[in-house]
């Protein structure tokens, strides 16, 4: 298990110098000059000398190798650069964002448990019945909603209709409800689907059959047989989600103008702002890889099967290194 994981770790350090190696030639292939744009911010068009000077001061005008060279020289002494726009440290604007998003996406998942779980759990005891139906119908109406409609419809009901929350996050903590909401209404249809499948596979096996004709209540058989055995599938997907929701809130935090991580993003993109995306883009890699690897740990924790493959994968890989 120990070998595993030391392998996925080193894995670890291609990957990231591959991912950013694509991210800095999109950047820079992508129109658009990181110099005029800054030198437009007052709405009028900029002196070529002023951009040529403005080019000059942020290294723009060395050729793309030396750029990049000099980005990764900084990464490992651990400095991601500074931000052309705001002259900030970017692993301070991260910093200061990041725990924010995070916050956000925990408790995004956490809403779309609390819906999906008990929803699931009715469809697959009521299959092919009236409730499955319904829930089955709106669940597939739901997943048609694109985010920013899903959190635009949540504004209007529940801050300008119902005035339960409010329409503008001010930095306060009640403005995470809102962004939260709307990711659990965009994933609660795609959760309560797969939850329907794993419970309805579960209640079909003979460990079920078995306790049935023994006797034991239904209930107990739901909640400490089939839902207890489908815990660890539903739970790596929560997992592989988690990274997936760390950088995809970008949307809904604008629609929500909630001041995360995924809004930094989105403003980094629109002015060019090289040293910000480049940070952002690696950082959000190392984290969906590394959650990656915590949910197979969990998965392993949780599932002995899983765990006896780790154990044998590893062997293997021991008699491998061992002859050579």
């Amino acid at each position: 298990m120990g070998r595993y994981i030391v392998k996925r770790v080193l894995w670890l350090i291609p990957i990231m110098l591959l991912i950013s190696f694509i991210s800095f030639s999109l950047m820079h292939l992508s129109p658009g000059d990181p110099a005029v744009i800054y030198l437009s911010q007052g709405g009028q068009s900029p002196d070529p000398e002023a951009v040529a000077q403005v080019r000059e001061q942020l290294g723009l005008n060395r050729p793309f190798f030396v750029q990049f060279g000099a980005w990764l020289a900084n990464l490992f002494r651990g400095d991601l650069g500074t931000s052309f726009f705001t002259k900030k440290p970017v692993m301070q604007e991260i910093a200061t964002l990041f725990p924010k998003t995070l916050a956000l996406t925990f408790l995004g998942m956490a809403l779309t448990l609390v819906i999906s779980i008990p929803l699931g759990i009715l469809c697959a005891t009521h299959e092919n019945k009236l409730a499955d139906y319904v829930i089955r119908f709106f669940s597939f109406v739901n997943s048609a909603l694109p985010g920013f409609f899903a959190a635009m419809l949540l504004i209007f009901f529940l801050g300008v209709k119902l005035r339960w929350l409010p329409t503008v996050s001010s930095g306060h903590a009640s403005g995470i409800w809102m962004p939260a909401l709307t990711l659990a209404l965009t994933l609660s249809a795609g959760y309560t689907r797969q939850i329907r499948t794993a419970i309805i596979g579960e209640l079909g096996e003979d460990y079920i059959r078995m306790k049935r004709a023994r006797g034991i209540r239904e209930r107990v058989i739901l909640y400490k047989g089939a839902l207890k055995s489908a815990m660890p599938a539903i739970l790596t997907l929560a997992g592989i989600n988690v990274g997936r929701l760390l950088g995809g809130t970008a949307i809904i935090e604008i629609v929500c103008t909630y001041q995360g991580i995924g809004r930094l993003a989105v403003n980094s993109i629109t002015n060019r702002d090289y040293p910000m995306m480049q940070g952002y883009i690696l950082m959000m890699a190392l984290i969906y890889v590394l959650v990656n690897l915590l949910v197979d740990l969990l998965h392993a924790a949780a599932d002995p099967r899983v765990r006896n493959r780790f154990v044998i994968e590893s062997a293997k890989g021991g008699r491998r290194h061992g002859k050579a």
